[in-house]
Order: structure tokens, then sequence, then C-alpha cells
């Protein structure tokens, strides 16, 4: 499975994730595979000569439940934790976050947006 996006004059294509630890070691195998099957369906998407592979790491909770929320420090909000789901989460975790921070509750009573604890730290809603 891959996804993509424009971004600029680019085409971001992703398909994998690595779950193993700190280790941001590129598999070259995967790179290729990912980067020929998208110029299978897409022939015209780009030039394969100008590809150019990245890797970063994942940030994921034990429960892959994201942390979204205020931290005990004024302006400081997390919305991370999503793992593999980071594409899948983006816009409502977004829309979340815009609205805590802007001091509105979310629209919708996601279960990772999280409650405050007496102390001001984050503490995701399965925990509570």
């Amino acid at each position: 499975m891959s996804t993509s996006s424009c971004l600029g004059e680019r085409l971001r294509i992703a398909g994998t994730a690595e779950l193993n630890g700190y280790n941001t070691e590129l598999n070259e195998v995967r790179c290729r595979a990912i980067l020929r099957r998208t110029l299978e369906l897409f022939p015209a998407a780009g030039d394969r000569t100008r590809a150019q592979f990245w890797t970063g790491l994942r940030p994921a909770t034990p429960s892959n439940v994201p942390y979204i929320g205020a931290t005990r420090y004024a302006n400081l909000y997390l919305n991370t934790g999503h793992g593999t789901l980071g594409w899948t989460h983006a816009c409502g975790s977004g829309r979340a976050i815009a609205d805590i921070v802007s001091g509105r509750k979310p629209e919708i009573d996601f279960a990772f947006t999280g409650v405050r604890s007496a102390g001001g730290i984050v503490i995701p809603a399965h925990a509570a």
C-alpha cells in the first residue's frame, strides 16, 4: 500500500513503516519497489532519475492512541504519537489541536484528545 501527495513541484510517495527503534537506515529494496510500482501506475508522474529517498522516525504510543492536547507548559501542545496512522489521522487531529489551542472544545469527542490532570499533564482518554 502506498499514498502520495503533491508538495509544490514534487510528488511525495510513501508506503512503508519500518518499526525498528531509532534506526533510520533506508531499505533500498522497498524504496525502489514503491517507485517502480508508482511509475507503472502513473508513467508520467515524474522522472525516476530524480527520485530522492528519505526516512524518519514515526513517534507512536504503546497503545497507538496519539497524544493530543495541552501540557504543563503554557504554549506547548502535543499532536504526536500517531505511528503508522499519521496521514490517516492528520485532518481530524489537526482540527482537534486547533480547537484546543484556540480554547474551544473539539467538535468531536475523539478518544485520543485526552484530559488535563491537576498538574496540567495530558492523559490519554483511555488511561483517564
